[in-house]
């Protein structure tokens, strides 16, 4: 019974339903510890799935799951980095704003930096630099898009790192867009993927599948935890699709997936990926709970 008992159990419970979760499962998986992933609900949006291409990070892991996608990338003096224009008179802001609100933005130009540089808020930073038409019509319709919130519900630094010190060094809002541009052109170009996100589904359950991890469809992760599953050695969530129930040793639970920290899979892939390498680390090293799956030497 207790061999019975021992072989139900799993070292690593990964509850979400989103790519960064997906990556850090599979870095579980792929060290042989016995990996359950959980998908609360099918997406019922059925339309392509859009995503920066910064750093190459979504890509590189699509790549992996063999999951066909394309690149878009802006045409010449249309970059955007989260709706900010590089070219204050571009087609698109020119069509949004008009002239009179192009010549708007371009004050950003000439409007001296001083301690500006340093703030954190993305609507703030966005409507004292160009203005509130800027942030309205530019800004907000694309974040909305890509992130769900509003500029002034979004960090600079987790939509658009480095942001704040290249506008600094550029001398303007629209410069820093500039400088970020030169130094990696991906991050104003999109990933899309037109299979969308039953298709990055699909070629993440199967890759997962591959290294012995168990998917599970789940309805309702919060009333199954609490119905009595305490078989995880660690719990990898998204907190946005469950509540932790009480019972569940808190120093082996880690948030992965889409969060205010990290709103975009450019930093959530990676962030993930940290998070779960810091639980296996905890089930390795932790003798009172040793793992249940076979071990491969972590380097």
């Amino acid at each position: 019974m207790a061999a019975a008992k021992a072989a139900n159990r799993c070292d690593v419970l990964a509850i979400g339903s989103d790519l960064a979760v997906f990556a850090a499962a599979l870095d579980c998986a792929r060290i042989g510890l016995k990996v359950d992933v959980w998908i609360p609900k099918a997406d019922e949006n059925q339309g392509p799935a859009n995503f920066s291409h910064r750093g190459g990070v979504v890509a590189e892991l699509l790549d992996q799951l063999g999951v066909s996608y394309d690149i878009v990338i802006p045409a010449p003096g249309e970059e955007e980095i989260c709706g900010i224009p590089g070219n204050p008179f571009s087609l698109r802001v020119r069509k949004a704003l008009g002239w009179g609100g192009a010549w708007r933005v371009y004050l950003d130009r000439i409007k001296p930096v001083l301690t500006i540089g340093t703030e954190p808020n993305l609507g703030k930073l966005v409507r004292t630099r160009m203005g509130e038409a800027a942030l309205e019509k530019l800004v907000n319709p694309v974040v909305l898009e890509r992130y769900g919130l509003p500029a002034d519900e979004l960090n600079v630094d987790a939509v658009a790192q480095g942001l704040s010190q290249a506008m600094t060094r550029g001398g303007s809002l629209s410069n820093g867009v500039l400088e970020l541009l030169a130094e990696d052109p991906r991050v104003a170009q999109r990933v899309v993927v037109p299979g969308g996100t039953e298709a990055i589904t699909a070629a993440a359950t199967s890759k997962l599948e591959y290294f012995a991890a168990t998917v599970t469809r789940v309805a309702d992760p919060t009333k199954k935890l609490a119905s009595g599953y305490k078989k995880a050695g660690v719990v990898l969530a998204d907190f946005g699709d469950v509540e932790l129930p009480e019972g569940i040793d808190t120093e082996r639970v880690a948030e992965v997936g889409i969060s205010s920290e990290n709103p975009g899979l450019e930093r959530a892939i990676p962030a993930s990926q940290h998070a779960a390498l810091s639980m296996r680390r905890v089930l390795l090293s932790d003798p009172e709970k040793p793992p249940v799956g076979t071990l491969s030497f972590e380097g």
